[in-house]
């Protein structure tokens, strides 16, 4: 990315992505941020953290049968384009923030998303929990999470 010069910087913005400290249920997910990305404009996304504050469960209960995704962690942050509905995952998702125990988890920097295809790109916050009766936690327990997340993208309205 350029530096941003005299004449760029009225065609360049920079936005918040972000969610308080938010309960999110077990299974359930919220799109906290869109933008609509039309020609020539570009999006670039590098920063987001992710926080899992609490849980109503012990953490150290959670087992892999658990998880929705075996590969997602406890919480997650999904980027996509266009969602409409249904569960967020990795499949089709451009960028995924995980987050494995009560912590802060800071995506890689360094992994620059640049995005200029025309579209509306989405942030999903989502707990990946459901019931497992081969879990220590009852099947009638609800794991829910207190979660954050705040980041920040650049629009570019003019890419050329």
């Amino acid at each position: 990315m350029a530096y941003l010069t005299e004449a760029k910087i009225g065609t360049v913005l920079d936005l918040p992505v972000c969610i308080p400290a938010t309960e999110l249920q077990m299974g359930d997910w919220i799109i906290f941020a869109s933008v609509k990305v039309i020609e020539p404009m570009r999006l670039t996304f590098k920063m987001l953290n992710l926080q899992l504050h609490s849980a109503s469960v012990d953490i150290g209960d959670i087992d892999t049968s658990n998880k929705i995704f075996g590969n997602l962690g406890l919480a997650y942050v999904a980027l996509r384009r266009d969602y409409s509905s249904g569960s967020p995952g990795i499949t089709g998702a451009l960028d995924v923030v995980v987050v494995d125990e009560i912590e802060l988890v800071a995506r890689d920097i360094t992994n620059v998303v640049t995005l200029d295809t025309p579209g509306l790109y989405s942030w999903i916050i989502a707990n990946n929990m459901q019931p497992s009766s081969d879990s220590d936690i009852s099947t009638s327990t609800s794991i829910d999470f207190r979660v954050s997340a705040t980041g920040q993208v650049r629009i570019e309205l003019d890419s050329a």
